[in-house]
C-alpha cells in the first residue's frame, strides 16, 4: 500500500526534532512518528542521505527531507495553509535570527546540563542506548546498536570538551545563560500567548528545539527550574507540542517590547557568531575547492568575556547567511525598521557585511558559489 502520511524519524529527546514535530502538528499534517533506532538510521536514512542523522521526514511522494530548518521550509512551501512565516518580512528576519540562535548558539550553554553533571551524563548514556535499541528484535542489529550508541555519545562528549565545558568558568556561564534565556522567554510569554503575537509562527516552532528535547525532557536542574518557575513557558511548550489544536487566526506584530526581547537572547552570542563568520570567511579565502569542509578548525571565541572555542563551521555560516540574505532583500523602509528592531542584538554588523561569495547546500555538503 502506498505511503499515505508523512513519516517522521525522530525522538522526543532530540535537540533538533521538536521543531519539525511542532511544524507538522501546527499545519495539521497527517504523520507517523517512528523511533530513530539503529535500523531506521543505518538501513533507511543513511543510504538516502549519507548520514545517520535525524530528524528526517519521508514524504508521501517518496522525497526524503533532512535538516530541521530545510524540513520546515519545505513543508511551508508544500502546505502554505496555516502559515508559519510572518507576512511582515521584518518579522521573518527576527524569526530566522531566533531559529539560528536556538539551533546553533543556545546549544553551547544548554549542552552542559546533559553531558557535564555526572548524574545526567549517565542518564544520557542510557537514553542513547534505549533510543537506538527501541523496537529492535534482531539480535545482530541490537549488538551493532550497542557499539554505535557508545561511539555517538563519545563524539558528543568530545565536542562538549572542545567547547570548553570541562572548565569551571564555562560551566558557570552555561548555568547563568540558560537561566537567563528561560526567564526571558517566561517574561515574554507572560505578555502574550506566543513569541511574536497571538498565533504560532516560525519563531515558536524554532524555539522548541533545545528547550523541549534538551531541557524540559532531561532530569536536570534547568528542567526543574523551567517546570517550577517558568509556568507560562511550560504551558507554551505543551501547546506547541500539540499545536494542531491551536488557532491560526491571531495577529503577529512588531510590538514595543520585541527589540529588548531579541537583544536579551542574541547579544551574549554576537561575538561568537562574528568569530565563526570571520573564521569561515578566512578559510574560504584560502581554500581552492568550491566544496567546503564541514569546519576550518577551532577558533578562539568568547561569550560575555569568557573564553570558549567555536568550530569554524561552514554550516553555521550558512545558517547566519540565511538571516543576512533575508535582511538584505528588505526594502529601504523595511531595513530601517529592522535596524531599530535589531539595534541591540549585536548581529547587525554581520547582517550588513558584504562578501564576494554565497554558501549553498549540495546534499549534506556546503559549497561556495559566486555572489
Amino acid at each position: 500500500m502506498p505511503q499515505q502520511d508523512y513519516i517522521l524519524i525522530a525522538t522526543q529527546y532530540s535537540y533538533y526534532s521538536a521543531k519539525v514535530r511542532a511544524c507538522l502538528q501546527y499545519k495539521r499534517l497527517p504523520y507517523t512518528e517512528r523511533a530513530s533506532n539503529f535500523q531506521a538510521l543505518f538501513q533507511e536514512v543513511m543510504p538516502r542521505t549519507g548520514e545517520a542523522k535525524f530528524p528526517v521526514v519521508f514524504c508521501p511522494d517518496g522525497e526524503l527531507l533532512n535538516d530541521s530548518c530545510d524540513i520546515v521550509e519545505t513543508l511551508e512551501r508544500r502546505h502554505p495553509e496555516r502559515p508559519l512565516t510572518p507576512d511582515d518580512p521584518v518579522l521573518t528576519v527576527a524569526c530566522l535570527l531566533l531559529e539560528t540562535l536556538c539551533d546553533e548558539f543556545f546549544v553551547a550553554p544548554f549542552i552542559y546540563y546533559r553531558w557535564i553533571p555526572e548524574d545526567t551524563r549517565q542518564w544520557a548514556l542510557g537514553m542513547f542506548q534505549t533510543v537506538l535499541h527501541t523496537d529492535l528484535d534482531d539480535a545482530e542489529l541490537r549488538a551493532q546498536a550497542e557499539g554505535v550508541s557508545e561511539l555517538v555519545a563519545e563524539g558528543i562528549q568530545a565536542k562538549v570538551r572542545k567547547l570548553g565545558q570541562d572548565r569551571d568558568e564555562v560551566q558557570t556561564l552555561s548555568r547563568k545563560l540558560t537561566h537567563r534565556i528561560l526567564d526571558t522567554l517566561e517574561q515574554r510569554l507572560s505578555q502574550q500567548r506566543f513569541l511574536l503575537g497571538n498565533r504560532p509562527c516560525l519563531a515558536d516552532v524554532a524555539m522548541m528545539n533545545g528547550l523541549f528535547g534538551h531541557l524540559y525532557m532531561d532530569p536536570c536542574e534547568a528542567g526543574e527550574h523551567l517546570r517550577r518557575h517558568c509556568t507560562k513557558l511550560s504551558m507554551w511548550m505543551m501547546r506547541m507540542h500539540a499545536a494542531a489544536g491551536e488557532a491560526s487566526d491571531g495577529e503577529l506584530c512588531n510590538d514595543p517590547q520585541l527589540p529588548a526581547f531579541l537583544a536579551k537572547l542574541a547579544a551574549p552570542f554576537a561575538t561568537m557568531a562574528e568569530t565563526t563568520w570571520r573564521a569561515v570567511a578566512e578559510g574560504i579565502a584560502s581554500n581552492d575547492s568550491d566544496i567546503l569542509p564541514a569546519s576550518f578548525g577551532p577558533a578562539p571565541a568568547s561569550i560575555e568575556g569568557v573564553e570558549v572555542t567555536a568550530a569554524s563551521s561552514t554550516y553555521v555560516a550558512w545558517k547566519l547567511q540565511r538571516v543576512a540574505i533575508a535582511y538584505r532583500t528588505l526594502s529601504e523602509e523595511q531595513q530601517h525598521r529592522a535596524d531599530i528592531l535589531l539595534a541591540d542584538t549585536g548581529f547587525l554588523p554581520l547582517l550588513k557585511s558584504t562578501i564576494p561569495w554565497r554558501l549553498e547546500k549540495a546534499g549534506t555538503a556546503i559549497c561556495r558559489v559566486a555572489a
